[in-house]
């Protein structure tokens, strides 16, 4: 293996403690070791280090910043990697903002175009078998002009796929490029605040070409314009509206029939005294654009709880519509009552609606000066993954000792499963966790499923036992420890959900920051 990971490693903690040019010079990185592997795959006991350096230089109103990533597996030698992965410069004052390299914008609540990061996370897919960060960014620029009540952005720039590796394509620089930003992205958003409304316009051109070795005849244009507007009315009443739509020929920019292609959604925030409410409403027809530069609201609760975190319904962006009410009650002992519910209506077979609801209750609670938790009951159904039935409840108790605290979480779950057969089973979660404060936190967690798609023939039941260990060697510095099976599938995080791979085996993370 060679020795760049820990010369770059070094040199960053070493320039951190310089001041140059009257500048300030920081960073981090996550290096992150796993030996073991994915359950039930061969050959097993395998090894893999992956590392995310992070530089940045700022001086005055200039800012810039590098991302370097590196993967040494010791299986699949085509799977190593080392790579100058982002590069950044961007100046800003309080009127501009020019930015160059690679990027994160987006137009709007992100309806025509959404970048995004999971800081921390690491993406893997069974079928490459390569780890990197976990990101969405562009490639080229950006300009944003601030002229008191009015503000205009322009971009430009090609739009990462997160969902190939970087090592895709073993050409030169401009063939990763092409391999892994299938997208072109072109527009401007101007908006314009008056008292304490803001209204916007937008316009996006998206060229995509479908081939990756860059065949002219595989390139598919298209044109977006898009309007919103945001504001408080009432004093306690705040909205924001957004409204997009594919400009096509021959169809009416104002069409919602079944041909035309566009995105609406509003969303209302009330609360008096000690009561609390948001509505939303989303409508999205044939408003996938590209290979997925956008990403709507998915109005859909995002859970903390694991089991729920993992049903969490993904929209479907060909054809759906629905809602989501979240009510709340602070009470005089400091309790809070939760209340949500959430709806999405499918029609992909026109006359053949499908439908996705969901009700979640919360009980957030005090017991004295030491003990507190919440509880929560959640009923679902999901047909677009043929789970008709979706019941759960559990709940967290936090209890503070003299110089520690303990919590304990249990979670169940069960699942009615429609396909040629009709299967009932349950999973479970339970985890206890000893921590100290900004020093270290030790858990053990049990996870058990009954789903006939994981569990092992001739069982009943998959069992994941496994224990963490984290401490914090100072503010600056995080050392993780994770032994035993980690149970993979689905993982929802800042609106984005992405899959996760099964795991057995020792991962150990170090996290710095300088």
């Amino acid at each position: 293996m060679r020795i760049n990971l820990y010369f770059l490693i070094l040199t960053a903690i070493f320039y951190s403690q310089l001041s140059f040019a009257q500048g300030i010079f920081s960073g981090s990185n996550m290096m992150e070791f796993q030996y073991g592997n994915l359950p039930n795959l061969e050959p097993k006991d395998q090894f893999s280090l992956y590392d995310q350096l992070n530089l940045a230089y700022r001086y005055k109103t200039l800012n810039a910043q590098i991302r370097i990533e590196q993967y040494y597996p010791s299986f699949g030698t085509d799977n190593k990697y080392f790579r100058l992965s982002q590069a950044k410069v961007q100046y800003r004052s309080k009127k501009l903002d020019l930015q160059v390299g690679n990027i994160y914008s987006s137009f709007g609540r992100g309806l025509l175009l959404r970048m995004y990061e999971i800081p921390g996370s690491i993406w893997e897919t069974r079928g490459y078998r390569v780890r990197y960060g976990f990101y969405k960014d562009m490639l080229g620029g950006s300009a944003k002009i601030n002229l008191n009540n009015l503000e205009v952005k322009v971009l430009g720039g090609k739009v990462l796929d997160v969902t190939l590796p970087p090592t895709i394509s073993d050409g030169n620089v401009k063939d990763q490029i092409q391999a892994r930003r299938p997208d072109l992205v072109a527009g401007a958003e101007t908006s314009y605040r008056f008292n304490k409304q803001k209204v916007g316009l937008m316009y996006m051109r998206n060229e995509t070409n479908n081939n990756s070795l860059g065949s002219e005849d595989d390139i598919m244009v298209s044109h977006y314009a898009s309007i919103n507007y945001e504001g408080i009315l009432l004093n306690n009443l705040s909205v924001y509206s957004e409204l997009a739509h594919k400009i096509e020929k021959g169809i009416n920019v104002f069409s919602f029939d079944r041909e035309a292609a566009y995105g609406g959604y509003i969303g209302l925030n009330y609360f008096i005294n000690n009561i609390g409410a948001s509505l939303e409403y989303k409508n999205y027809h044939n408003f996938f654009i590209g290979t997925g530069v956008n990403d709507p609201p998915t109005l859909v609760k995002e859970q903390s709880y694991r089991l729920l975190n993992r049903s969490t319904h993904v929209p479907i962006l060909t054809d759906e519509s629905g809602y989501q009410l979240e009510v709340y009650y602070n009470m005089k002992n400091g309790s809070l009552l939760t209340f949500n519910t959430s709806m999405a209506r499918n029609e992909v077979v026109e006359g053949d609606p499908t439908y996705f609801l969901e009700f979640f209750g919360e009980y957030q609670f005090y017991a004295g000066d030491n003990i507190s938790g919440k509880a929560f009951a959640d009923y679902s159904r999901d047909p677009f993954i043929n789970e008709m039935n979706r019941y759960a409840t559990g709940g967290i108790v936090e209890m503070a000792h003299e110089k520690l605290s303990s919590t304990v979480e249990l979670e169940w779950q069960m699942i009615n499963r429609v396909t040629s057969m009709d299967v009932t089973f349950s999973n479970w979660y339970v985890n206890y966790t000893l921590s100290k404060a900004s020093k270290f936190s030790a858990s053990l967690l049990l996870e058990v499923t009954g789903d006939p798609v994981q569990v092992n023939e001739g069982k009943n039941h998959n069992f994941y036992p496994s224990t963490s260990f984290s401490y914090h060697i100072n503010p600056k510095n995080i050392f993780t420890l994770f032994v035993g099976k980690r149970r993979g599938g689905p993982a929802c995080n800042s609106g984005v959900c992405y899959d996760v791979l099964d795991f057995e085996g020792l991962e150990m993370r170090f996290s710095t920051r300088f």
